[in-house]
């Protein structure tokens, strides 16, 4: 079991660093990769217009954030029970963009914010703001 845990250890590493940039992918909202400025960039801290909902509500971020790591644990312990562990490792990695996906969509769609994958997603696809509002207010120091 603690074999199992330490190798994926380095799955949870990695993609612990990628989900910055992973966020501003997904919402378009300025995320970078740590090395590159971080969330420093994030459209959170404009004092108008939309804000990234993961960086404007820590509960939407950490529900995307538990989809992602949830997913990469649950195929890497499937993986693992048949094969390597490093198999098993790459496997989760290889989950990690659409479990990316999976959860930036389900933080995504409660909010009111407009884009997710393109810019205006919402409108272009004819989705009604949700009640979780990511607009306006004092930017946020995240």
């Amino acid at each position: 079991m603690l074999r199992r845990a330490l190798g994926f250890l380095p799955v949870a590493a990695l993609s612990a660093l990628l989900l910055t940039p992973i966020c501003g992918a997904l919402h378009r909202c300025g995320c970078r990769a740590p090395w590159a400025g971080g969330k420093d960039y994030c459209n959170a801290k404009a004092p108008n217009g939309p804000h990234c909902p993961w960086c404007e509500h820590a509960t939407l971020g950490a529900v995307a954030a538990a989809v992602v790591f949830g997913g990469q644990l649950l195929v890497f312990g499937m993986v693992s029970s048949r094969a390597s562990l490093l198999a098993a490792a790459a496997a989760a990695l290889v989950a990690l963009p659409v479990l990316s996906v999976a959860g930036g969509a389900l933080a995504w769609l409660p909010t009111d914010y407009p884009h997710f994958l393109a810019e205006n997603a919402r409108s272009r696809l004819g989705l009604p703001a949700g009640p979780i509002p990511c607009h306006g207010g004092p930017p946020h120091a995240h």
